[in-house]
């Protein structure tokens, strides 16, 4: 096999690796108090908060919760955006690209996700206060798909436009 069709193969296996590396410590993480994964709830609630204050909203934060007189809204681990980001980083570590531009890629896709996750949250407690009976739907079916298709969408605009920095720049 030559190297041009070796290259797919093991940019795949990478990938598998990756993925499971990055599940397997989301697993081992995932319900421990105190766990980076709290630290990140915390921080995407207070983000939000902070949003939704500037927005004009009379919001508070309490750990992961953010609430409000009329409806409450709280961060759990699955909402982190940590899931997609392990599919995003695994694409990253996996394309064959200098380690500059991977570093690159993961400050894209680290800022890019979480920034997204926030403007979620925002428009799901908007949804949850003047659309609650639409919250399902909104949480679980667009808000899911918008997440994936943009994480993908992110590592397509990462590998066309960042993939190939030089080490030399």
């Amino acid at each position: 096999m030559s190297k041009l069709a070796r290259e797919p193969v093991r940019s795949l296996v990478v990938f598998a690796v990756s993925l499971a590396g990055f599940v397997s410590l989301l697993l081992l993480i995932m319900n421990r108090e105190g766990s980076f994964l709290v630290l990140i709830e915390t921080g995407l609630a207070r983000s939000a908060n902070f949003i939704l204050r500037l927005l004009g909203n009379e919001t508070h934060v309490m750990d992961q919760t953010i609430w409000s007189s009329t409806f409450y809204l709280k961060v759990i681990p699955a909402c982190t955006g940590v899931y997609p980001l392990s599919v995003y980083l695994s694409g990253v570590i996996a394309y064959p690209s200098r380690w500059l531009a991977k570093l690159i890629g993961a400050a894209i896709g680290v800022g890019g996700i979480f920034a997204l996750n926030i403007v979620r949250l925002v428009s799901l407690f908007y949804v949850g206060v003047y659309f609650r009976n639409f919250l399902d739907e909104f949480h679980l079916l667009v808000w899911q798909s918008l997440v994936i298709v943009s994480t993908l969408l992110l590592w397509l605009f990462w590998v066309r436009k960042m993939a190939h920095v030089s080490s030399d720049a």
